[in-house]
């Protein structure tokens, strides 16, 4: 985790240049797209939101604090204009920065300080589950592959539109179905991730029109156990980066990871269960 602060430090030190999610990435020596789920499962935002509300934060003090323009407090905050600042200003804090600047109030409407160890500590102390440790070996799957743009996910969605492909696809092996995270794409102001929802194979004979093939390797899993809608797995998530991981004798391994539905899967079902699989090695 010492990794991850450094990545939160080094959005402080930049809140006033331009950066990408990459080399914020780069700073906790993760790739892109498993640091952003990372801090996305820890922080609760995604990088580029918590980058955004840490800018309007501060230039909501200096609003109150400075002689300072609106433009230039935008400039600073690498708006590209005033009207965007006031836009993204308001949608966080239900005023525009003259307004705010009006009412003079101080910090009442900050969205809130770094993330930083005093949150961690919290999830470290306040949950507790242990996984089963597997062996995973090397699979071929074939699927639908969604694109989303990052903090827009939605797997019941994404589940249900699956559901009229996935007695459709030959060569099953097994009934169990897997949501696998992968790739990452940033443009302009967006960041973009595919999941796929599937099933595994034994060969690639026949694959249906539209639909996708992978293979994954032979991998250590950490895999936990999560009771409850889909809509609620990031709760899990948020106590497996946060608390297990760092207290656990493994450390992760930059591979996929995967949610497993066993068949019959019901969202609706508060008991149901959903199977996450984190790759892991051991600690030197």
């Amino acid at each position: 985790m010492q990794r991850f602060f450094k990545s939160i430090e080094y959005i402080e030190q930049h809140l006033h240049d331009k950066i990408s999610v990459h080399e914020i990435a780069a700073a906790s020596h993760y790739s892109t797209y498993h640091y952003s789920r990372v801090f996305k499962a820890l922080v609760g935002d995604t990088p580029k939101e918590y980058l955004r509300k840490r800018r309007l934060t501060l230039a909501a003090k200096r609003l109150l604090t400075e002689e300072v323009g609106i433009l230039e407090v935008a400039m600073d905050c690498q708006f590209d204009s005033q009207e965007a600042f006031t836009r993204a200003f308001k949608a966080l804090f239900d005023m525009t920065p003259a307004q705010y600047r009006k009412i003079n109030q101080p910090f009442r409407l900050l969205y809130k300080s770094p993330f930083s160890e005093k949150d961690m500590e919290f999830l470290q102390n306040n949950i507790s589950m242990e996984p089963e440790i597997i062996q995973q070996p090397a699979m071929k799957i074939v699927g639908i592959a969604s694109q989303y743009d990052d903090g827009d996910l939605s797997l019941p969605k994404l589940w249900s539109a699956f559901r009229p492909y996935r007695d459709k696809i030959p060569n099953r092996v097994g009934s169990d179905f897997f949501g696998i995270y992968e790739s990452y794409e940033e443009s302009d102001d967006h960041t973009r991730f595919v999941y796929i929802c599937s099933a595994q194979v034994a060969n690639f004979d026949d694959v249906p029109e539209g639909m996708i093939t992978r293979e994954l390797e032979a991998q250590t899993y950490a895999r936990f156990t999560h009771i409850g809608p889909i809509a609620r797995l990031e709760e899990t998530l948020r106590y497996i980066w946060g608390s297990w991981l760092m207290k656990s004798n493994y450390e992760y391994a930059d591979k996929p990871d995967f949610e497993l539905l066993p068949a019959g899967f019901n969202d609706a079902d508060p008991n149901n269960r959903i199977y996450l699989n984190i790759p892991v090695k051991a600690k030197a």
